[in-house]
């Protein structure tokens, strides 16, 4: 992706005018690295390259536009430290020299080197012969390279800027004058369809500013959209990136057959032979070209079937195709403004819908933050905050979707460890609130966001629509937005295109996978929970942040399991009433002493004063306290007799399943101890592995039907895990 405030666009008019060098694309995976090669010594006298600012000691995630040219090596140090010149980036700093193209150094003096650069490069023997070879050049001089000739970034695509060019050349002087024959050419565009002829005359050859393939390309196309005429094409076509200038006219005549038949339905694509289909190939790229241009499309919607028609046929015959594809067509909907639904189960949108939950995620731990951290604090949250705080609870679908988005963002899948599958709550709990703690911890210390450590700086980004294709921007939007998610917005302002997104929002990230393995370890630990995790991940305060995350649930579990408690004192005087009427009902006046009957009456009208409600929470609470007291005290003499009654109960496998183990460790005859036994060996092995697969994840008893043999890897955890010493 090419800087909009590049300067590379007028350096490269410069270099075709003054020195008629075109650009060379070396690298196909870097369709932005760009060479200039001298035409004497075939050497490189400027290379283009757009690079990440953290490459170069700049602005991480930013990308930069850079030329590096030959330079004496008595000047580079001159240059060096000055705004704009770096040290030489992927070429020898010894006599190169790298410059950034964003406007921090005078497009004059960059050409004044550009010039330098190419005597440099010049071949000797072309030195030696050219006269001009020691006049010092000053190009401030010259008239016709100045700025305002080659920089001309107006230049309006839409007017035609054919070449007249005359019917005959004539001679004068000693010769008559006549035709100049063009031989075998001139006979065969005179054969061409007057259709196809008009066409090639659209094609300016001496055009080669930026983009000049893909308007052309446009104007030609749609010239020829409705073109059909039959042809018996025999030869071949194989070219990358193929376009109509670069077929020759038999070819020309081969493709809109082939197009012609394509579109018919009169191609049997499983019948094309392997050498026939690489011609086709090429044709299939041209056609896939008209589709993104909307060339022969009635509207967008008719062009995205066609797309995944294409794909859906070829795709499977070249994989490179298929990727393409699935890029365009993303950049399809996008272009023609057609809903985002259309790609669902094309393109994976989780990826994105994942970026924006975690973002969303984020932003609410910022918002909630407040002033409750103070940034000189060592610890990664306060002992007397929990998640209890109303500005951090979060209801139990909000905290799934959250873990599912770490998860699906995660080289490290929590989903497949053996504690989320035994406790996915737990997991998901703790996964969400130790994430909250490290972003947390990114802030208190002036980082940046968690979600941009894993995926680089969120910014604006320069985008090539449709990458890796033929294509003319042809809507050329002023102001236009399509918004595929919170992570994912894309803009064009006056024809530029731009991306905001995470630097590195293209896979799962290997950072945020360490943290993930170090909460499986954590949880493993804390929950006493199967064999336990190697530790990787050297960051003491991140550790504590999830471990600190893990105590905290636990604690707030446990809370959570006692027995609540309520009393409803409001109830209190109607049961005591009850009580003194059935105790009235009890006793006849007779038997009522002068005594009973003044504590009757006291007891009626100032029984609240003497029992209060405190007195009566506190005798109810010791109740219930003594009486769980009992419960517990059960239960541990339950447990107690269970341990007493089958010893072997916190073992894994079965005593007999313990022997065989016993034996093959000991190099006994396991064989014999079966047979002894009237054991299947073959179902005790399996029913071991199967045991301890939990623990290890592997087998650990390798056994062809000859003789069992202990994988040699896991006999310690074996050993560990069983207890045996």
């Amino acid at each position: 992706m090419i800087p909009s405030d590049s300067l590379r666009h007028e350096i490269l008019e410069y270099s075709l005018n003054k020195y008629n060098t075109k650009p060379i694309y070396p690298w196909t995976l870097l369709p932005e690295y760009a060479v200039l090669r001298h035409e004497s010594s075939l050497k490189w006298y400027a290379l283009f390259m757009n690079v990440d600012g953290q490459r170069l000691g700049l602005t991480p995630g930013r990308i930069y536009d850079v030329i590096d040219l030959r330079c004496r090596e008595e000047d580079i140090s001159s240059y060096l430290g000055k705004r704009g010149f770096l040290p030489a980036y992927h070429m020898s700093k010894k006599d190169w020299i790298t410059i950034l193209l964003d406007g921090s150094v005078d497009i004059e003096k960059i050409i004044e080197l550009l010039d330098i650069s190419f005597e440099i490069t010049r071949d000797h023997k072309d030195l030696s012969s050219s006269s001009d070879y020691n006049k010092s050049f000053d190009i401030s001089n010259d008239s016709k390279y100045n700025r305002s000739f080659y920089a001309d970034k107006n230049y309006d695509y839409n007017i035609s800027k054919d070449i007249d060019i005359p019917a005959k050349v004539t001679f004068t002087g000693t010769y008559k004058d006549q035709p100049l024959s063009f031989g075998g050419r001139r006979r065969a565009d005179e054969s061409l369809p007057p259709k196809i002829a008009q066409m090639k005359e659209l094609y300016n050859v001496l055009d080669s500013k930026p983009g000049a393939d893909g308007y052309y390309f446009y104007k030609q196309g749609k010239f020829m959209e409705d073109y059909e005429e039959p042809y018996d094409f025999r030869g071949r076509f194989t070219r990358y990136f193929p376009t109509y200038h670069v077929m020759n006219n038999d070819q020309l005549q081969g493709y809109f057959d082939f197009r012609r038949r394509f579109r018919n339905g009169e191609i049997d694509v499983s019948s094309i032979s392997s050498g026939a289909y690489v011609t086709s190939l090429s044709f299939i790229y041209v056609y896939l070209y008209e589709i993104l241009c909307n060339i022969g499309i009635s509207d967008p919607e008719e062009g995205f079937r066609k797309l995944l028609y294409m794909d859906e046929v070829f795709g499977d015959k070249d994989p490179s195709m298929h990727e393409y594809i699935q890029d365009w067509l993303k950049d399809y909907v996008v272009y023609y403004n057609l809903p985002e639904s259309l790609i669902d189960g094309g393109y994976d949108k989780s990826f994105d819908d994942s970026l924006s939950t975690l973002l969303t995620y984020e932003n609410f731990i910022r918002d909630a933050r407040g002033d409750k951290i103070s940034s000189s604090s060592e610890n990664i949250i306060d002992d007397d905050k929990t998640s209890k705080d109303s500005s951090f609870e979060l209801s139990e679908d909000d905290i799934h979707k959250i873990f599912e988005a770490i998860d699906a963002l995660s080289s490290y899948s929590l989903k497949g460890s053996l504690f989320y599958k035994k406790n996915p709550k737990d997991m998901e709990e703790v996964t969400v609130r130790a994430y909250r703690n490290v972003s947390l911890f990114y802030q208190e210390h002036n980082k940046p966001m968690l979600l941009e450590k894993c995926f680089g700086a969120k910014g604006v980004y320069p985008y090539h629509m449709f990458r890796k294709a033929i294509f003319y921007d042809h809507i050329h939007y002023e102001d236009y937005e399509y918004i595929f998610s919170d992570a994912r917005i894309y803009r064009c302002r006056d024809g530029h295109w731009s991306l905001e997104t995470f630097y590195k929002a293209d896979s799962k990230s290997s950072d945020l996978g360490a943290i993930c393995k170090e909460i499986d370890r954590i949880c493993r630990r804390k929950f006493s929970f199967g064999h336990p995790l190697q530790q990787k991940l050297n960051l003491p305060l991140i550790i504590q942040a999830i471990s600190d995350a893990a105590d905290t649930y636990i604690k707030e579990k446990e809370e959570a399991a006692k027995p609540k408690i309520h009393i409803d004192f409001g109830k209190l005087s109607g049961i005591r009433k009850d009580a003194a009427y059935t105790r009235d009902q009890l006793i006849t006046e007779e038997e009522l002493s002068d005594e009973d009957e003044f504590l009757k009456f006291e007891n009626d009208n100032n029984i609240k004063d003497d029992i209060t409600e405190d007195d009566i929470s506190k005798d109810y609470i010791l109740k219930v306290d003594i009486s769980n007291d009992q419960i517990s005290n059960d239960n541990v003499s339950n447990d107690k007799t269970v341990s007493n009654d089958q010893p072997s109960g916190n073992l894994p496998i079965s005593e007999k399943q313990m022997n065989i183990v016993n034996l093959l460790l000991s190099g006994g005859n396991v064989i014999e101890y079966a047979a002894s036994n009237h054991l299947m060996l073959a179902i005790e092995i399996d029913a071991i592995n199967e045991a301890l697969y939990d623990e290890i994840g592997d087998t650990v008893i390798e056994f062809d039907g000859d003789t069992p043999e202990l994988v040699e890897d896991y006999i310690d955890d074996i050993k560990q895990i069983l207890g045996i010493r």
